[in-house]
């Protein structure tokens, strides 16, 4: 059967159509905050359970006892602190202005309210530490680190009324964990593998996906790409979506696979943002959780494989799918590891997204051996890395 959401319970604090019209009426003179693209899709999340135990923007207790345990006050393990640390001198008047007891409406980027914080607490953001304890780094070519320092020096907490779902250009494929738990079901899976991606597939991707759809305790591959906010240099959001498009429909069977978007601002944390996202997919309904090399990576800031050994240390009741570094090897003729393989070093093709980049930016063609054509076809129609 599939696993509960993490803590037993999964939150829904997205309100009904009748609650959201009277809210909405009702809060014409409320204070309001527009957060930083991050924390608006944070409060989605968090109102449709995709951060499930929490109900809300997180207050100092449990930000120190993430940052100090990994683990939320009731020892839940919990990696990321999610937090609403307003900047900007419209919002910070009002966070000079409201107190605890206070309902704070919160408007999304087109200033359309959405959500609103019950205001608990008002506390200092502890950013300096937040980086060293979470991204493991104070220095500012981190994104994250970057982000952080940005942030305002108040943290407001509290739990989160969702009004309306935020309207995304994923579409009908931003999909809750209701809705993906309830698809689940409807096929009959019971045990789902979910994959965490923020690239478009190349075949070591692809073998990873297979070898997982070969154990015949994996009932359904679910591929979960994060298409919020990314980085400068990484691949635009709707590229990486009609990539992988691409590849389910044409490579992959239609009753084993399941394709949604995730748009949430991508964590590169190394270890600890790989366990936060494998929260997420649990969250998700997903039983097992695949983890192949330097997920959530950046730069030389993490061990490649840190991001699997985290999981030795926080359990979280999901199956834990590691792998090993794979490339093509011209000998075998196909993707290998050094555990299936025994050819030369010189035999191995590099597929890394490096790689491949480096490749789009000079207008290389990308090899057959490490790009489906049909991804390769995505790709070359230019303009598909982010800029800024």
């Amino acid at each position: 059967m599939l696993p509960l959401a993490h803590g037993g319970h999964l939150v829904n604090r997205l309100s009904s159509e009748a609650e959201r019209s009277r809210r909405e009426s009702e809060a014409k003179d409320l204070l309001r905050i527009a957060p930083f693209i991050d924390q608006v899709y944070d409060a989605e999340k968090i109102g449709v359970g995709a951060y499930s135990p929490l109900e809300g923007f997180q207050d100092r207790a449990a930000v120190d006892s993430v940052l100090a345990k990994g683990r939320l006050p009731n020892d839940l393990p919990w990696t990321m602190p999610i937090v609403l640390a307003p900047t900007g001198p419209a919002n910070e008047a009002v966070v000079r202005a409201a107190k605890p007891g206070d309902e704070i409406g919160l408007t999304d980027t087109s200033g359309r309210l959405f959500a609103l914080l019950h205001l608990e607490e008002k506390a200092p953001f502890p950013k300096v530490e937040v980086a060293r304890r979470v991204y493991a780094t104070t220095d500012p070519k981190h994104p994250n680190v970057a982000d952080l320092l940005a942030a305002g020096e108040t943290a407001l907490a509290g739990k989160v009324d969702l009004l309306r779902r935020l309207e995304l250009p994923t579409g009908a494929l931003e999909l809750t964990p209701a809705e993906t738990r309830a698809e689940f079901e409807r096929r009959g899976w019971k045990n789902v593998a979910g994959y965490q991606t923020r690239n478009v597939p190349h075949t070591a991707h692809e073998y990873l996906q297979r070898c997982t759809l070969e154990r015949e305790d994996i009932d359904g591959l679910f591929v979960h790409p994060v298409l919020g906010r990314l980085k400068k240099g990484d691949y635009r959001p709707e590229v990486i979506l009609e990539a992988y498009q691409a590849l389910v429909r044409n490579y992959y069977p239609a009753d084993r696979v399941m394709l949604a978007a995730l748009s949430i601002t991508m964590r590169y944390g190394g270890p600890k943002a790989a366990l936060f996202l494998a929260i997420v997919r649990k969250n998700y309904g997903c039983g097992a959780y695949i983890v192949g090399r330097d997920q959530a990576g950046v730069g030389s800031y993490y061990d490649p494989f840190d991001c699997q050994r985290i999981f030795d240390e926080y359990p979280l009741g999901v199956q834990v799918l590691k792998f090993a570094e794979t490339y093509f090897c011209r000998d075998c003729g196909w993707m290998a590891s050094a555990r299936s393989c025994g050819h030369a070093a010189d035999r191995r093709l590099n597929t890394s997204q490096t790689r491949i980049r480096e490749a789009l930016s000079k207008g290389e063609s990308l090899p057959a051996e490490i790009i489906r054509p049909e991804v390769a076809r995505v790709l070359a129609r230019g303009d598909v890395l982010l800029t800024e």
